[in-house]
C-alpha cells in the first residue's frame, strides 16, 4: 500500500514537472506570458489562467498545450466557476482553445470547441470567433455557398397605422449564416451569425411621422451576399370627417322621432358609424360611407353621439342636439337662443335684462363658424408627442374644403357639418408655442378661419423627488484591474445623472447601507442583489460583469433589475475596444445609460377622468401604449403652483412651479388612454380630478 502510494505521489511530481516545465517566456513586446496569477497549482484554473496568458503573446501551441489539462479537469466554460471555498473565477477552456485553433489553422476542432462553449455559455467572444471560422470555410471552399439570405418580415404592404410607432417581426434565414441585418440602413443588434438555415427572428420598432413611408431591410450573409426588401407603410392620424345633412342643427321639432342622415369620408376608408354605441353602417373600407336612421326623441334636448371610425382605428365623434317640444314654446325659444347666441343669455344675465325680450332673435339665420373641441386655446396642453386638434365646421349651405395648418381634408362628405380630428406630431422637451391655423370654405365661397397659439407646457420636473431612483451597485471583474471596474462604475454612474432622466443613489448612500463585499456579491448571486436594492430605496439598480477581451478591450454586460418584483428588466451592453481611450469608455457607458433611458420613457400627459375607488382612485391619463410606455410603470400626479409675481410690476418672474402631490401606476392601455390607479395618497386638501398634469417618473 505504501509503495502505492508513493508511486502515486512520484507520478504527481513528474506531472508538475512536466506542468512546470512550460514556464513563462517573453513575447516580441518584451512582457512574459504563460504567467498565473500568483502560485501555479497544477490544477485545472491553473492551466486555463496560464493557457489565456499565452494566448495574449499569441504563443498559441503552447496555450493549447494548457488548455487540453485544463479541460481535463473540468469540462464546462462558466462565467463563474468555484475553485475552492468562495473562490470564482472567468472559466472558459472551450471558447479559448477554439481561438487557439482558429490561429493554428484548424478549423474544423476550433468550430467545435467554440460551439461546445456557446452550449454552455452565450458570449460575444464566442460569436465573434466562430464567424472567423464560418469565414475562412467559406473563402477555402470547405462550406458552399449557394443561395443569397431569404428575408421576410410581418409589415404588411400599404399596411395604415393610427400611431408614429411601427413595432414589426422581421424573419431571415441563410444556407451559411446571416451575419448582418439592418433597417432603415441602422444595424440591428445580433450576437453573432445565425446557423446556416436557421431562422433569425428580430422584433423592431421605428418613429413615423404622418404620410406614405418606406421601410427598407436588409440582410447579409458571412459570404458578402445581400438582399433587400422594402414595404410601404402609411401612418394615418387623421379622423374621418363627418357630414350631417339633417337635422340642421339647432332644430327644434313636435315629432316623437326625427331622421339622421349624413355621411362620413376618410381617405383610406371608413369602416363603421354608430351613434350612442349602436351600429347603423359598416363597411370594408370604402372611402365615403353614407348613414341613416330614425332616432326616438324625449321631451326636451335629445343629445345623440355620432362616431365613425377608419381603416387605421381613427375615431372622429360629434354631438347632434335636437330638442322635442313646441316650436312656439318659451321653452323651445330659449334653448335655441342659448345654441345660436350664448353670449346674450350671459349678457342678459349680467345686465338684468329680461331674458324673454331676447328670444325674437331665435329665427334669425346663424352664421357658419368652426367650433374646436381639442385643445382649448385657454389652457395649457400637457402630451409632448402628438397635439390633437379636433371640432366642427358648421355653415349654412355645405363645406366645400377644410384645411388645417394648410395640409387639406381630401375626406370631405358635403354636408353643411363636417367634423374633423387631426393629431399633429410634435417633438418638445420645454414650453412652446405650437400655431394652429384652421380655413375652412363653404360651398357660397365664404371662408371662416380659426387661428391661435398653444401653450404646450409639458410638465417638466427636475427635482429629485420626480425622478426615478437608480443605484449603480457595483462592476466587477476577473482578471480586470479594480481601478478599471471602478473608472467603469463611476463613469456608468456620471452618465445616467448626466442624461438627467433618473435620480442616482450616490456612492456615500451606498456606502451608508452596504459594505464593498455585499456589493461583490450582488454580482453573484440574483437574490442577494434585490435584498441590497431595496435597502438603497431604489425602483432599479445595476450590476455589471466586466470581461478583458485580447490586451486592451473590454465588454460589459450590465442588469438592470426592478427592486420591487426582482424581475429582469433589460441586460444592458456595452463593448470598448480599447480601454486607454477615455473617449470610448464614455461613449460606451453613455450607451448604457441611453438604454436604460428607453426602458423609461419620460412623458407628460394629463388626466382626462377621475374615478372615486376604495384605497385610491382610478384615472385615465392621456398617454397610450403607442407611447412606449408599460403596465405597472410609476408615474406623479402634479399641481401647477401660482407664477412668481414682482409686487410693484406684477410683472411674472418665475413661472409656477409644478409640485407632486401624489403617485400613480399604471394598470392597463385603454383606446383613449391609460387606466391608472393611485397608489400613495394626495397631500392634504389635494383632490385628483380632470385635467391634473402628470408625468412618468
Amino acid at each position: 500500500m505504501y509503495k502505492k502510494l508513493l508511486a502515486i505521489l512520484v507520478l504527481g511530481a513528474i506531472l508538475g514537472g512536466c506542468a512546470a516545465e512550460q514556464e513563462a517566456r517573453k513575447g516580441e513586446d518584451g512582457k512574459a506570458y504563460g504567467t498565473t496569477d500568483g502560485p501555479f497549482r497544477g490544477r485545472w484554473w491553473s492551466y486555463a489562467e496560464r493557457g489565456s496568458s499565452y494566448i495574449s503573446g499569441e504563443m498559441y501551441a503552447e496555450a493549447k498545450t494548457d488548455l487540453l489539462k485544463a479541460l481535463d479537469g473540468r469540462s464546462t466554460d462558466s462565467w463563474r466557476a468555484r475553485t475552492y471555498g468562495l473562490h470564482f473565477v472567468e472559466y472558459f477552456p472551450n471558447r479559448e482553445l477554439g481561438v487557439v485553433e482558429f490561429h493554428l489553422g484548424n478549423l474544423e476542432a476550433a468550430e467545435v470547441a467554440l460551439k461546445t462553449s456557446l452550449e454552455a455559455v452565450d458570449t460575444e467572444r464566442a460569436h465573434y470567433y466562430l464567424d472567423l471560422v464560418r469565414k475562412d470555410q467559406i473563402a477555402k471552399g470547405v462550406v458552399s455557398d449557394n443561395t443569397e439570405p431569404e428575408l421576410n418580415t410581418t409589415i404588411e404592404p400599404k399596411k395604415i397605422l393610427a400611431s408614429r410607432e411601427l413595432t414589426f417581426e422581421v424573419d431571415t434565414t441563410d444556407d451559411v449564416g446571416v451575419a448582418e441585418l439592418t433597417v432603415n440602413g441602422e444595424e440591428v443588434y445580433q450576437r453573432g451569425a445565425s446557423e446556416a438555415n436557421e431562422v433569425l427572428a428580430s422584433k423592431e420598432e421605428v418613429i413615423l411621422d404622418e404620410g406614405t413611408h418606406t421601410i427598407e431591410v436588409a440582410a447579409k450573409d458571412l459570404a458578402g451576399k445581400e438582399v433587400k426588401k422594402e414595404v410601404e407603410v402609411v401612418v394615418d392620424l387623421t379622423g374621418p370627417t363627418i357630414g350631417v345633412f339633417s337635422p340642421i342643427e339647432p332644430t327644434v321639432t313636435d315629432h316623437g322621432t326625427v331622421i339622421l342622415e349624413g355621411a362620413t369620408v376618410d381617405k383610406h376608408g371608413v369602416v363603421s358609424v354608430a351613434v350612442d354605441e349602436g351600429l347603423v353602417a359598416e363597411s370594408p373600407g370604402t372611402k365615403k360611407l353614407a348613414f341613416n336612421t330614425e332616432l326616438p326623441l324625449a321631451a326636451g334636448e335629445n343629445t345623440f353621439i355620432v362616431a365613425a371610425r377608419d381603416v387605421a382605428g381613427n375615431e372622429t365623434r360629434s354631438a347632434i342636439k335636437v330638442f322635442q317640444g313646441d316650436p312656439d314654446s318659451t321653452e323651445a325659444k330659449l334653448w335655441l337662443l342659448e345654441q345660436k347666441y350664448p353670449e346674450r343669455l350671459k349678457y342678459a344675465s349680467v345686465a338684468g335684462l329680461p331674458i324673454l325680450d331676447l328670444t325674437f332673435a331665435v329665427d334669425a339665420p346663424a352664421e357658419g363658424e368652426i367650433r374646436l373641441k381639442s385643445p382649448k386655446a385657454d389652457k395649457p396642453y400637457r402630451h409632448n408627442r402628438t397635439l390633437r386638434v379636433s371640432g366642427e365646421v358648421v355653415t349654412q349651405t355645405k363645406v366645400t374644403s377644410l384645411k388645417i395648418n394648410g395640409e387639406p381634408f381630401d375626406q370631405l362628405t358635403g354636408a353643411p357639418k363636417e367634423s374633423f380630428n387631426r393629431r399633429i406630431p410634435i417633438d418638445t422637451t420645454g414650453d412652446t408655442k405650437v400655431a394652429v391655423n384652421i380655413e375652412a370654405t363653404d360651398e357660397n365661397g365664404k371662408t371662416y378661419n380659426e387661428t391661435f397659439e398653444i401653450d404646450v407646457r409639458p410638465v417638466e420636473l427636475n427635482t429629485k423627488e420626480s425622478r426615478m431612483p437608480v443605484a449603480i451597485l457595483a462592476f466587477a471583474g476577473s482578471d480586470v484591474d479594480t481601478s478599471v471596474t471602478d473608472y467603469l462604475r463611476l463613469t456608468t454612474e456620471a452618465q445616467v445623472l448626466n442624461e438627467g432622466r433618473f435620480r442616482v443613489v450616490d456612492r456615500t448612500r451606498l456606502q451608508d447601507v452596504l459594505t464593498e463585499q455585499q456589493l461583490a456579491a450582488a454580482l453573484a448571486d440574483p437574490n442577494e442583489a434585490l435584498t441590497l436594492g431595496k435597502l438603497t430605496n431604489a425602483y432599479v439598480f445595476i450590476v455589471a460583469d466586466v470581461f478583458a477581451h485580447d490586451q486592451v478591450g473590454l465588454e460589459i454586460k450590465a442588469r438592470a433589475i426592478d427592486a420591487e418584483t426582482s424581475d429582469l428588466i433589460a441586460t444592458l451592453d456595452a463593448f470598448v475596444d480599447d480601454k486607454n481611450d477615455k473617449a470610448k469608455v464614455e461613449a460606451a457607458c453613455r450607451g448604457l445609460a441611453l438604454q436604460l433611458a428607453q426602458r423609461y420613457p419620460r412623458l407628460s400627459g394629463e388626466v382626462r377622468s377621475v374615478r372615486a375607488k376604495d384605497g385610491g382612485a382610478e384615472v385615465l391619463v392621456n398617454w397610450t401604449k403607442e407611447d412606449g410606455l408599460q403596465e405597472g410603470a410609476y408615474f406623479l400626479f402634479v399641481q401647477e403652483q401660482e407664477p412668481w409675481l414682482d409686487d410693484d410690476t406684477g410683472e411674472v418672474l418665475e413661472p409656477g412651479e409644478f409640485v407632486p402631490v401624489s403617485r400613480g401606476k399604471i394598470l392597463s392601455f385603454l383606446k383613449s388612454g391609460v387606466k391608472a390607479r393611485q397608489i400613495l395618497s394626495g397631500e392634504e386638501g389635494v383632490t385628483l380630478e380632470k385635467g391634473m398634469p402628470a408625468i412618468t417618473m
